[in-house]
């Protein structure tokens, strides 16, 4: 808006700058050779007026047009360029869900195929090395996930034999409750 600003009062500065030459330079404004107690217009010191007034007129007119394009142009250029971003971001993410389905219809199935393919063997070899396992299953207990395991193992060391099914185990104190 501040460049608009500067235009239109650039705009009328030129013009009265204009205005002013054009008197100086038909001389109008500059007193004559000795006295003159009145001076008689003819006919064509009106039509040199009336011409000078239509020049200024027509400059000052093709002036505010030529201001209006550029700001027209400014505005289609910016108008262009959000556009031109926007097309840019909608194709990007057209791209991007194109890409995300066809990865979905077309390699997702082969991949999984060749992943069930191959890990069962390449599973079975990292788990009978030695040091992969032992890595495991201290990342296992340092988590907590074996506590359990851990606990029905020393029960069974403690009580011998076979450890009891929870389920039976129930089952044998409901029938306690009733005898007793």
């Amino acid at each position: 808006m501040g460049r608009i600003s500067v235009a239109i009062l650039g705009a009328i500065v030129g013009g009265f700058a204009a205005a002013a030459a054009v008197v100086f330079w038909l001389a109008w404004g500059v007193p004559k050779q000795g006295p003159s107690a009145h001076v008689d217009l003819s006919r064509g010191d009106y039509a040199d007026l009336l011409l000078t007034l239509v020049t200024i007129l027509l400059g000052a007119i093709g002036l505010a047009v030529t201001v209006g394009a550029l700001v027209i142009g400014l505005v289609a250029f910016k108008t262009l360029r959000e556009i031109k971003s926007d097309a840019a971001n909608a194709a990007k993410d057209a791209a991007a869900i194109k890409i995300t389905e066809t990865m979905a219809d077309e390699l997702r199935p082969s991949v999984n195929a060749k992943v069930k393919e191959a890990l069962p063997p390449a599973l079975r070899a990292a788990l009978l090395n030695d040091e992969v396992g032992h890595r495991i299953l201290a990342e296992m207990a340092q988590r907590g996930e074996l506590d359990e395991v851990l606990e029905r193992v020393a029960m069974r060391m403690q009580g011998g034999g076979p450890e009891p099914d929870p389920d039976t185990a129930a089952k044998y104190a409901d029938d306690d409750d009733d005898h007793a």
